[in-house]
This record gives C-alpha cells, sequence and structure tokens, in this order.
C-alpha cells in the first residue's frame, strides 16, 4: 500500500506570485536533446560535496560571491544594473557562453566590492549591459580603468537583449524565448540554456508576435528548434504559431507557477545524472539569482527557484531526479532558509486527494511494547488544579470567555490518565472517573455513516484565522480511541468496544466539506487533522502523533489488523518524510505544525511542544522499533532544552490539551 512522491502542482500558489503564472504545460514538438554531463568549466572550480552558500550582504555582494567562484583571467565579465532585471537576464546566458561571471552595479556609482573584484579576475574584455539611463558614463569610465569595455544597448531592453546575444553568439542551433516583462522564466532558463550551449532571447509575451530583429537573429544563428518557457498568458499562442510557421521546432514548457516552470525546463534539459551541481535561488525576487544564472549556464547546471522555507514539491521533485550532489544556495537565511537549502519538502495542505495510497515504511509494530502514556500520563488526576463537578467529569473553562464547554481532548486525557492511576493504584474511583469521562464522549458524538465523532462546539482563534464551530480534531478521535479500547479492556463491557470500533472508523472517513472528518492525503502522505473544519488544514506534529497512539491501541486490541496497521504505518511515515524536516529548527525551539508558509514563523515556536515533540518521537521508536526517531528526539533535545527537563514536561502535561492559541 505504498505510493512514493508524485509531483503535485497547484493553481491555488500562483496566486501567491500571480506576475509569473503560467499555463499548464504545452508541449508542441518533442522536448530539445539535453547535454551531456558537464564537466567543471575552466577557471570554475567545482563546488564541494553538500550545500555551498554563495551570500553577501547586499545584491552586489552576493554578485562577487558568485564570481569568485572564477580564477583570474576570464575572457570576459558582463556587468549590469542591479536594479532591475532585463538587461542582467539577456547578459546571464552571454556571460556563461562567454566563460565568464556577471557582475552588478548601481547606476552611478560602481561598489566598491565590484571594482576589487574585477580588478582580481583581471578579464580580457568587460561587457555593459544597457544605455547610460541604467549604467552611466561614470560607471563605465570606471570600468574602463580595469579593463578595455564596450556597451551592448538597445533603445529598449528588447534591443539591448539582442545587442547582447548578437555580441554573445555566432551560431546556436537552439533558443530559449522567454518573457522580458517578468523575470522567473528566463532565469530558470539560463541553466537549460547553458546545457546546450544556446541564447535565451527576450520578447514582448504580451505581443502576437516577435519582431523582425529577433527573426533575423534565429536565421543569423542557424537555429532549428526553440523552447518557450512559461505558458501563453506569458508568451502567446501567437507567438508560437509565428515560430511554428516560420520552419522552427517549438516546444513550450508552462507550469503552474514560477516554480512549476522552472521545474519543468529543468527536467527538461537535465535527466539523471546530467549534472553534479544544481543551483537554488528565491523565485520572490530577482537579484540573487541573477548572477547565479550566468554560473549554472557556464557549469549547465539547472537553477531552481524556491521559497524562502521550503523547497514546493514540484522543484523537490525535479531536484532529486537530476541527483545533483552539489548545491549552490543563493542569498543568506532570510532568502533561502536552512530548511530549504537542504531541500525540504513543502507541505501544501490540499483536500482533494483520495484517502487511498499514501506512503508506507513496512514497519512490524511491536505489540509488546510500553503502551503509549504509560510513562507520561496525560494529566496529573490528583492535581489540585483539576476540577470536577458533582457528577466527576472535568470542568473545562473556554479560554475566550472562561465559560464551560464540552472539551473532547480534555475529557478523553483524564479518562486515560484515571485508568492509568486505576492500574497502579487499584482504586475503583479511578474506574468510575474514566468511565464517567468515556460515557460523556459517546453522550456529546456526532454520527458520520458509521463513524463517531467528537466535537469541538465553539470556534477557536488562531494566528490570522479562526475555525469556526463545530470542528472536530484527529487528536481528539485518537485520544478518545485509546480511552474506549482502554475501557473496553479494563471492563469487558460491550458498549466500549462498540465505541472503540465506530471511533476507528472516523479514521478511514475522507475529507468533506459537509460533515466531519481528520484524515486526509496530501501529497502521497497520510495526514491526521488536529484542527480539521471549515478551515486550511494547520497539519500539527503533537496531533498527528497523538492521533497515531490511538490507532496503535486500536491495532493492539484486534490482534495486529493490517488495516488499520496501514494507516498507524502511514502516518508514522509522513512524520519522518515530511513532518520532522519541517518543524526542526537547528539549535532553536521546533515549529508547532509543518503547513508551508504559515507555521514556519517564530510565532508558532513553543517551547511547551517541543518538549512533547521529543517524547513523542521516542514513543514511536519503542512501537515501530525505527530508530529514526529516537534520532530525532535527540536532535530536538540538543536544539533545545530546558533546565530541568522532568520539571518541564509536568508543565507540558498540563497544557498539552489545549490547542494554541
Amino acid at each position: 500500500m505504498s505510493a512514493r512522491v508524485r509531483i503535485a502542482m497547484l493553481a491555488a500558489i500562483a496566486a501567491l506570485l500571480p506576475a509569473a503564472v503560467t499555463a499548464p504545460v504545452d508541449a508542441a514538438s518533442a522536448a530539445p536533446a539535453p547535454a551531456s554531463v558537464a564537466a567543471a568549466a575552466p577557471g570554475t572550480p567545482e563546488f564541494p560535496e553538500g550545500v555551498t552558500r554563495l551570500s553577501g550582504a547586499d545584491r552586489y555582494a552576493t554578485a562577487v560571491a558568485v564570481s569568485k567562484r572564477y580564477s583570474p583571467g576570464v575572457p570576459a565579465v558582463f556587468v549590469a544594473t542591479g536594479a532591475d532585471f532585463p538587461d542582467a537576464l539577456a547578459a546571464a546566458s552571454a556571460a556563461a557562453a562567454a566563460r565568464g561571471p556577471l557582475l552588478l552595479t548601481t547606476k552611478t556609482r560602481l561598489p566598491d566590492a565590484v571594482r576589487l573584484e574585477l580588478q582580481r579576475l583581471k578579464p580580457a574584455r568587460i561587457y555593459i549591459a544597457g544605455g547610460t539611463g541604467v549604467v552611466s558614463s561614470g560607471v563605465e569610465t570606471a570600468l574602463r580603468g580595469i579593463a578595455p569595455t564596450k556597451r551592448l544597448a538597445g533603445a529598449e531592453r528588447y534591443a539591448t537583449a539582442k545587442a547582447i546575444v548578437d555580441a554573445g553568439f555566432t551560431s546556436a542551433d537552439h533558443a530559449i524565448i522567454a518573457t522580458g516583462r517578468t523575470f522567473p522564466d528566463a532565469l530558470a532558463a539560463t541553466g537549460a540554456a547553458g546545457s546546450r550551449r544556446a541564447p535565451v532571447l527576450l520578447v514582448d509575451g504580451t505581443s502576437s508576435r516577435v519582431g523582425a530583429a529577433t527573426l533575423a537573429t534565429l536565421r543569423r544563428l542557424g537555429v532549428k528548434s526553440v523552447t518557450i518557457t512559461g505558458g501563453t498568458s506569458v508568451v502567446s499562442s501567437g507567438i508560437q504559431s509565428q515560430l511554428a510557421s516560420a520552419g522552427y521546432s517549438v516546444t513550450r514548457y508552462g507550469g503552474a507557477d514560477r516554480y512549476a516552470t522552472a521545474a519543468l525546463i529543468n527536467r527538461a534539459y537535465f535527466p539523471s545524472g546530467s549534472s553534479s551541481t544544481s543551483f537554488l535561488a528565491t523565485g520572490a525576487d530577482f537579484p540573487d539569482a541573477l548572477a547565479a544564472a550566468a554560473l549554472a549556464g557556464r557549469l549547465a547546471a539547472p537553477l531552481d527557484l524556491t521559497w524562502r522555507t521550503c523547497v514546493p514539491p514540484v522543484v523537490n521533485d525535479g531536484i532529486l531526479s537530476v541527483g545533483a550532489t552539489r548545491r549552490a544556495v543563493l542569498g543568506g537565511t532570510a532568502v533561502v532558509s536552512r530548511a530549504a537549502a537542504e531541500n525540504v519538502r513543502c507541505v501544501i495542505p490540499t483536500t482533494s486527494e483520495p484517502l487511498a495510497d499514501w506512503a508506507t515504511s513496512s514497519w512490524t509494530f511491536d505489540a509488546d511494547a510500553p503502551a503509549p502514556y504509560s510513562d507520561r500520563p496525560p494529566v496529573d488526576v490528583r492535581s489540585s488544579s483539576i476540577k470536577l463537578d458533582s457528577t466527576g467529569l472535568l470542568i473545562y473553562l473556554r479560554v475566550d470567555n472562561k465559560q464551560r464547554a464540552d472539551h473532547p481532548v480534555a475529557y478523553a486525557q483524564y479518562g486515560i490518565s484515571a485508568l492509568l492511576e486505576y492500574e497502579r493504584t487499584g482504586d475503583r474511583i479511578w474506574l468510575d472517573r474514566a468511565i464517567r469521562h468515556g460515557r460523556q464522549l459517546i453522550a456529546m458524538k456526532v454520527e458520520r455513516g458509521d463513524g463517531w465523532w467528537y466535537p469541538y462546539r465553539f470556534p477557536w482563534t488562531y494566528y490570522q484565522r479562526t475555525l469556526p464551530a463545530p470542528w472536530y480534531s484527529a487528536m481528539a478521535q485518537g485520544q478518545a480511541l485509546s480511552l474506549f479500547v482502554r475501557l473496553a479492556d479494563a471492563t469487558g463491557e460491550t458498549r466500549w468496544e462498540t465505541a472503540a470500533d465506530r471511533t476507528w472508523t472516523s479514521f478511514t472517513q475522507r475529507y468533506s466539506s459537509t460533515a466531519p472528518w481528520s484524515s486526509l492525503v496530501i501529497d502521497d502522505h497520510l495526514y491526521f487533522e488536529e484542527y480539521a473544519g471549515r478551515q486550511v488544514p494547520l497539519t500539527v506534529l503533537n496531533g498527528q502523533v497523538f492521533a497515531m497512539f490511538g490507532l496503535y491501541d486500536y491495532w493492539r486490541h484486534r490482534g495486529g489488523d493490517p488495516t488499520v496497521a496501514a494507516y498507524l504505518d502511514g502516518g508514522a511515515t509522513t512524520v519522518l518524510d515530511r513532518m520532522m524536516p519541517a518543524v526542526r529548527v537547528p539549535g532553536g525551539v521546533s515549529y508547532y505544525c509543518v503547513q508551508a508558509e504559515y507555521c514556519q514563523s517564530t510565532r508558532w515556536q513553543n517551547t511547551t511542544y517541543h518538549v512533547i515533540h521529543s517524547w513523542q518521537l521516542d514513543t514511536l521508536t519503542r512501537l515501530t522499533g525505527d530508530d529514526r526517531f529516537s534520532a530525532w528526539a535527540a536532535l530536538l533535545r540538543k536544539d533545545w532544552a530546558p533546565a530541568d527537563p522532568a520539571q518541564s514536561f509536568e508543565q507540558a502535561r498540563g497544557e498539552w490539551m489545549l490547542p494554541t492559541e
């Protein structure tokens, strides 16, 4: 019952960056043949294994950090404005072909770091991309003092791009066409262009035809095939038809957004093993990636675009498919985080996938392992802070208005803890109190087919969002399931068996916009949503694991039922594959949830749940026999640990029943 990574391109994401949204793939002919594996270019040393970050204090210093990969004596250096992208985009593929770097400058002054880098490089020639309106004559004078300098410029961006291509290429059998109105598609194309020794031609994609000058350039170079980057909303269908009618073999690569388009381009030009190096830059802005585009083209390496906090699934798939063991990351952690640099895959919540065929790890669960909570009861039932009413039911007061309400997690956790106290002492009062809380859960249930659900009948507000009532929780379902299984074991009564069976059924019911739900498959991985209702799923780590504790109890109670095991296995696989890489903060407190990019914020770093996470992971090692869970737990404790772990856990134990506000 395993299904591994499937490309998930979500059009909804495109709304975040509307300027670069592209249409679905429209390949008019076969993709151009990719280049063979590129060796390290002369004067550009290979990157070391792993991640190398190239960054500086600003865009000019970052470009210098990229340029330092080149040895002195380069044939040419291209210099473009750092204030806008078109001229630098056109210059990147020409710089790659000329075996030189691309550096950035302000309009009126050559930055000191750039001047020093040019002096180190000792280029045979410097090319200025753009007219005096973007790079002044004063900057040109400064450049002439370093090396012979030539300006490549036209009346507007497209004419400048043509001048750069005319100067940089004498022939090419292939060309890439990209819009000059936005930057992402042309950036991604540069590495691909380098793999084919091809120019990138900028056009006005909103026009129905390219101009005579562009056609003349294609003819002069001897181009036979053309790739268009982006969908028809970026480069029109009229341009595609015009080029095809002119006799060119035309292929278009356009994805749901700029990230998907870049990934499609790289998939077409870089098959598995074709490059030992890949580049990664933010897709939100252009400066960091501009200079890298020239180096990516020189190394014939893919240039991928990413979100700040994690890598979109389609990009993650592409990076893995190439298999490059060296990754150059552009910019500091403020633009490409540590997690994104390490290719941590974004969790993008969706409710559209079927509840089937999720990834599993084929664990053999240990039915003899100490049960969840046996080392840490959820609640200290003897604490004076816990108040019960005259019937023995826990009194929960809402956080917002201090009014009493039914709280299914609070009831389930008290009931589990009361049973543990009954096992410890044999005192019947604790069994009676556990029964009282089980009865209350049944009394408040909502039925969906054969499934029983335990609702929250009050709204809950967390950062920028309010979850309206009623809402449901996989954590509540899982902990209620643990309570019912244990009451069935303690009493032998049929009512608890029935309650356990019906609660288990709730996990098998897929998402509904009108009925209770909590189980989701997202990107082929199984999630148990703690805040399930009419709101974007939050994908919370501790709620996921608490739900799994209930599934484990039920699996053992039913003698190792394989269907239950598949849900348990899927949930645990998700913790390892998707959740832990996203929640861990090296040297800091882990995140509460994994939804990209909403959860990767200091507002979701909570010391209480950090302690809970490490304890839950150690418990999963006991249940699965897989030490990777404890390895993650050890990393969390290394990142942050309270001065007195025992005392901290006691504090956490009193708080974990409550959602984070």
